[in-house]
This record gives structure tokens, sequence and C-alpha cells, in this order.
């Protein structure tokens, strides 16, 4: 039995889902932005630890936490097949907790204060370009998550007609590691500008971007999991129904 099926009404929710996040998560960047601005201040000025930013980033990843989780009591009334390897539950109970410490991470910067623990564990001197590399924690993230989907590819295959909000949220977030690999060293700018002033400038509406598109990634991925929701709930009809 095919249990993937998608009809037109509902990718058409699913569509004007995703629109609606992403076209929330445009305004309430632009107006952070925009006020930062006419403030003369760094458009960066609402992004740092504990920023309006951060704590609406805080806020999505509570919301995938809270969906998964919702997904997963689901599936939970689902009978296990014999052929499968996991339950069907747990992939979700791993995304929701894992969301969870995201959110956490998110306010507490847990990933910001590994490279003071690597400097303590390996006695890695001031400056070295170890330290600078918190991208490619933040890819290892992403990269945790990837497992564990193929992990579980039994029961996320039955999610198919959501891949493609999946691979825009990757896609977002992929071009958001990118941009913070290529400019972790703020002096990467300095060749072609001398000014400092400009030259801070210039750095700051850099991760203004950067930062956007972990937004844009977030809001892609609730659109996804509430399609996975709707799919979870007939998968799950259809498996208890005599």
């Amino acid at each position: 039995m095919n249990f993937t099926e998608n009809t037109p009404q509902t990718d058409r929710k699913v569509k004007s889902y995703l629109w609606m996040i992403l076209l929330f998560d445009c305004v309430v960047l632009g107006l952070t932005i925009r006020r930062a601005v006419l403030l003369g201040k760094s458009p960066m000025r609402y992004f740092g630890e504990t920023g309006i930013i951060s704590w609406f980033s805080c806020l999505q990843l509570l919301i995938l936490s809270g969906l998964a989780w919702k997904i997963y009591r689901i599936r939970k009334l689902a009978p296990v097949e014999t052929k499968q390897k996991h339950k069907p539950q747990t992939l979700w109970k791993l995304i929701s907790i894992g969301f969870f410490f995201l959110a956490v991470d998110e306010i507490a910067q847990i990933h910001e204060t590994t490279d003071v623990l690597i400097q303590w564990l390996f006695n890695v001197p001031d400056g070295h370009n170890i330290l600078r590399f918190d991208g490619v924690i933040v890819a290892g993230y992403s990269a945790v998550g990837a497992y564990i989907l193929y992990s579980f590819a039994d029961e996320f295959k039955r999610y198919k007609p959501t891949f493609y909000l999946f691979f825009l949220g990757f896609a977002f977030k992929a071009t958001m590691v990118l941009i913070d690999l290529g400019t972790d060293d703020d002096s990467i700018f300095s060749f072609w500008l001398a000014d400092p002033k400009r030259h801070q400038l210039v750095y700051d509406w850099i991760q203004t971007v950067e930062e956007s598109f972990k937004i844009l990634a977030e809001g892609a991925f609730i659109a996804a999991f509430i399609a996975c929701l709707q799919i979870a709930k007939r998968i799950t009809r259809k498996q208890i129904t005599p």
C-alpha cells in the first residue's frame, strides 16, 4: 500500500504554508534590519547573542521540536513492521530532541564555546585558525541530522512529497555554512577595504545575510514538518484501521 500519496489539495496547502512562513520570516528580518539601519547601528544589531533574531530563531526551533514530538506521538500508535530495523516513531523522537538542543544552543551559544574547550584540552595558542571555524561545528550538526534521516530511511521515505521542502531547508543551511566558513576570519576583506569602518560594515552585512539564511532554513523545515504531520496522521490512520 502506498502511504505517500499526496492529494493536489494537500500539496497546495503545503506550498501556501511554505510561502506564508518564508514571507513572515522575511518580514521579521526586514523590520529588524531596517530598524538597526535607521538607528545608525550595525545591521547585526539584533542578530547577536540574546538579540531579537536569536530569540526568534529559538522560537522556530522549539516549534520544530514540538511538531516532531507530535509526529512521534502519532507514529507511536502505528504497529511495528517486522522488516523494519527501527521503530518508526524513534526517528521523530530523535529529531525532536535534536531541535530542542539547537533551541537551547541558540541562546546559550554552546557551539560558540566549543573553541574555548578545544583550546583548553589541546593547549592551542590564541588566534590559531582552528579556533575560528565555528561553522564546522554547525555543519557537523547538519551532518548528524542527515545521518539520522539516512538511518531511518524506511520511515522517512514515507514522506516523499515533502522532500523538496527538506531540500530547500538544507540548501539554505548549506549556504549559511559556506558563508560562515568563507568569512570566519574578518580580516578577509582588509586587502581591498583599507577603511576599518567600511571593512566592519561590509563584514556585518555578510554576517547578516548568513544569519538570515539560517532563519529561512528553519522556516522551510517548519513547512516540511507541518506537511509530515499531515502525512503521519494519514499513514497511522491507515495502519491501525482494520
